[in-house]
């Protein structure tokens, strides 16, 4: 499941000045200045991490290091190659610069500013205000602790990571998962930062030279946010299972049709079919992949294996402190030249429809839900013969005009014993109308399936206007 975890406060501060921007749509990061004078300006901006704390907390996130987070902002000259070296009254684009990503380690408000000049009569309806946040203050009556405009001087003991602009017209993309993880843990998360790297920042030039970023009050589809991906991807071997071939095996603890963790690591002991024991597995060796789920990796070999079916005893279960029977399951095992093809015989790929359930072609979304989607592949042309793929993955993404906008890229389908599924997190998606592709890949042949299933996301505001 793909989390989208958006801002809930951002500003710009300007250098040495009370004036703050934290109702702006846009964030205009900007140096050099005029007739000489050194003019700099910064974006701060925080999210709420709980969300992602109660995934980790409730063991839907078993490890982190198979969580990814990705800071994600979109550049408002990134539509448009016409605007690069562009000017706009005293300011000019910037092009070949570095941001860096800073940590603040103190709490701060939004401010509400609107406008970076002052009102007077000339320009009476201008949305100016100072206060915090600023330049100076974080909070009406208290000063920055490491200096005025977070830091001063060098950032080199808060900067998180460094991202270079070729041309200017780049989106903001960087790993902020070191950090993230860090809050999941139990450190304080006072937000980020985004500046011009300290030499370019004192630069001075005859305009200003700036960039552009929506913030999160923007009213268009691309609000910046941090993106979440868990790689620790479910590929059940148990329908599937060769010899001399690296294998999974799950267990899915499930109570009142939802899933739920075990109070503990169970093991697991392996049986033929005369109930001689084959192997066993404990501690380390038995994996907790997410929320109800754990697997063990196996290996049987062929060696003169007479036996094509095995049991899989799973011990020591117990659940909220009750304790239940042993869990016996089975799987049977394929020849291994049925997976090793090696000859003069090359192998055809496979062909696949799909259908998906779980959620219905133009529904009507709730935003908030989180919606299992059931991928059904099969034999085209048929309707129950279900078809084996090497591997699926599934894209979401919204159109404008006739082009198309990622929302999430490419993410792996789960594969257990009995149906493909994905999780969707609707809270991550802004109300609009999405699109889904389902990409299938069989023996070098990747097919793309385009427009596999079209739903629209709305919030309660669109319900009671629609009476639904």
């Amino acid at each position: 499941m793909v989390i989208h975890t958006y801002f809930d406060k951002n500003n710009t501060i300007v250098n040495n000045q009370s004036v703050n921007t934290g109702l702006n749509p846009v964030t205009e990061l900007f140096y050099g200045g005029q007739n000489g004078l050194e003019k700099y300006s910064r974006f701060l901006f925080h999210f709420d991490e709980t969300k992602l704390k109660n995934l980790y907390t409730d063991g839907t996130y078993t490890d982190l290091t198979k969580l990814k987070h990705t800071l994600r902002m979109t550049n408002t000259a990134s539509f448009d190659t016409g605007l690069l070296n562009g000017t706009m009254a005293t300011k000019q684009r910037a092009s070949s610069f570095d941001l860096i990503l800073f940590k603040i380690s103190q709490d701060w408000d939004n401010g509400v500013g609107y406008d970076y000049d002052y009102c007077d009569a000339s320009n009476p309806r201008c949305a100016y205000a100072i206060g915090a946040s600023n330049w100076t203050t974080p909070k009406t009556g208290f000063g920055w602790l490491n200096g005025n405009g977070v830091y001063s001087g060098s950032p080199s003991g808060i900067t998180i990571s460094t991202q270079h602009f070729d041309k200017g017209n780049e989106n903001i993309e960087i790993d902020i998962t070191e950090y993230v993880n860090g809050v999941l843990t139990g450190d304080t998360n006072y937000g980020l930062g985004i500046a011009y790297a300290r030499g370019i920042e004192v630069i001075n030039t005859s305009s200003l030279q700036y960039v552009g970023f929506f913030t999160n009050n923007t009213q268009t589809f691309y609000e910046p946010y941090i993106e979440t991906t868990y790689n620790n991807h479910i590929k059940d071997d148990r329908s599937d299972f060769y010899l001399d071939k690296a294998n999974k095996l799950y267990l899915y603890v499930n109570v009142a049709g939802n899933p739920v963790n075990l109070d503990n690591i169970p093991f697991v002991q392996i049986f033929d079919m005369d109930d001689n024991l084959v192997q066993t597995f404990n501690g380390n060796q038995i994996k907790h992949v997410t929320k109800g789920v754990y697997s063990i990796d196996i290996i049987i070999q062929t060696n003169n294996n007479e036996y094509t079916m095995y049991t899989d005893v799973w011990s020591n279960i117990n659940i909220n402190g009750v304790s239940r029977p042993d869990i016996s399951l089975s799987f049977v095992v394929k020849d291994s030249m049925e997976y090793y093809n090696i000859g003069d015989n090359s192998m055809l790929p496979k062909r696949v429809a799909v259908n998906i359930a779980g959620i219905q072609n133009k529904e009507r979304i709730k935003r908030g839900d989180i919606r299992k989607a059931i991928v059904s592949a099969r034999i085209p042309y048929t309707v129950e013969q279900t078809q084996k793929i090497d591997s699926l993955q599934y894209r979401l993404y919204v159109k404008e005009g006739m082009g198309e906008l990622t929302v999430i890229d490419f993410q792996p389908v789960e594969m257990t014993n009995n149906n493909y599924y994905f999780l969707l997190d609707t809270g991550s998606l802004i109300p609009n109308t999405y699109y889904l592709d389902i990409l299938a890949s069989s023996n070098l042949e990747v097919t793309t399936i385009k427009n596999a299933l079209q739903f629209d996301i709305v919030n309660l505001v669109e319900y009671r206007k629609f009476g639904q």
